[in-house]
């Protein structure tokens, strides 16, 4: 009966190796490139102010991290983003200090465009990914800081881009 029972042992401890592996093979690591600025609003750096570029990147960078928590790493696939467009919904420094009588309680219509390739280690294109939101009314914007709706469209990107990694990993529903 013993020896039985180690055997049983063995095909689960076996199985459950074998599943295990099997979902580390499927769930290759991804690595997050330098987010990169698109020609249309780099040529807005004299509006917009070249600082906020920064800002944009540590905002969209930071969504992504969040949500592929589990999926990040080296030595697998890299993801390769895009900010094509993006518009603040309170003036940032440049646009005050070049406008006078703008000011922090001005509200504007706000949003972002973003785009991503996810490329494989030896350099295959695996997926691309786009996403564009903006409000459509000022009465959308409540509580807005400079880049409110700019976020909103990050995080709902980062979410779409870890959705369809995890579905080609194999554990998305």
């Amino acid at each position: 009966m013993l020896r039985l029972m180690t055997k049983t042992f063995s095909l689960a401890a076996v199985a459950a190796l074998s599943l295990t592996a099997g979902a580390a093979l499927a769930a290759e690591p991804v690595a997050i490139a330098p987010i990169q600025i698109g020609e249309a609003l780099a040529d807005r750096a004299d509006e917009i102010g070249e600082r906020e570029f920064d800002r944009l990147r540590d905002i969209l960078r930071g969504a992504l991290e969040r949500e592929l928590a589990g999926h990040l790493g080296e030595n697998g696939s890299t993801l390769y983003v895009t900010i094509l467009d993006a518009e603040p919904n309170r003036p940032t420094m440049e646009q005050m200090r070049d406008t006078p009588g703008l000011s922090l309680d001005s509200i504007s219509i706000g949003g972002a465009s973003v785009e991503a390739e996810l490329v494989s280690a030896s350099g295959e294109k695996l997926e691309s990914y786009s996403y564009a939101w903006h409000s459509h009314s000022v009465t959308d914007v409540i509580g807005a800081s400079t880049w409110t709706d700019a976020r909103r469209a990050f995080r709902r990107f980062a979410d779409d881009v870890a959705e369809g990694i995890a579905e080609r990993d194999g554990d998305g529903s």
